[in-house]
């Protein structure tokens, strides 16, 4: 009796063990992560509305966790972006695109691409553009309707090698550091 008993009490603890250690090792969670982006905030040259500014962010995780993003959530619905993954193993990089149609703003456009996800230190990271809109004019052309016009006048070769003027390229400020989170005109986020 007491052998069978003794048994069946090791058995039970076994198996508790076993049990336990098979619920333990399932559970996985994913730790927040930091995440670096090269030129966060950038101004882009004047575009003539209408035309469709496209550009890309290199996200990169520079944390030992796998970044996942949960949400990409551009600040106008003239922001369409495109994301190849939601997930950027640890020391590695993604790319993202986005195109802005400016068929609908003229003037000083500045707006704001929010990121959520495992992202250090709030869950959230803000990629800022902003961007001068002509409009096209009715009389007489202004200053980016002329070169355009010289362009497409002269066959359009140097367009095809050093690609459109929207695709040009940004500056930044001096001032800006590598993320929009510190930087000097978002106090608040730090």
């Amino acid at each position: 009796m007491i052998k069978r008993q003794t048994i069946l009490g090791v058995l039970a603890t076994a198996m508790t063990f076993a049990l336990t250690l098979l619920t333990s090792s399932c559970e996985k969670r994913v730790l927040p992560t930091a995440l670096s982006v090269a030129d966060s905030v950038r101004h882009y040259y004047p575009i003539v509305a209408g035309e469709k500014l496209h550009f890309s962010y290199i996200l990169r995780n520079i944390g030992d966790s796998p970044l996942l993003l949960d949400d990409i959530q551009p600040s106008c619905g003239c922001i369409a972006g495109k994301l190849n993954a939601n997930v950027i193993p640890p020391h590695d990089s993604l790319i993202v695109s986005f195109t802005f149609d400016s068929s609908k703003n003229v003037g000083y456009v500045k707006h704001a691409i929010r990121l959520y996800g495992n992202i250090l230190p709030r869950g959230m990271a803000t990629l800022v553009f902003d961007v001068n809109v002509v409009p096209p004019s009715d009389h007489d052309p202004d200053y980016e309707e002329v070169f355009k016009q010289q362009k497409d006048a002269e066959g359009g070769m140097e367009e095809l090698v050093n690609g459109k003027p929207s695709e040009k390229g940004y500056y930044v400020d001096e001032n800006a550091k590598t993320d929009s989170r510190s930087h000097a005109k978002y106090p608040w986020r730090e």
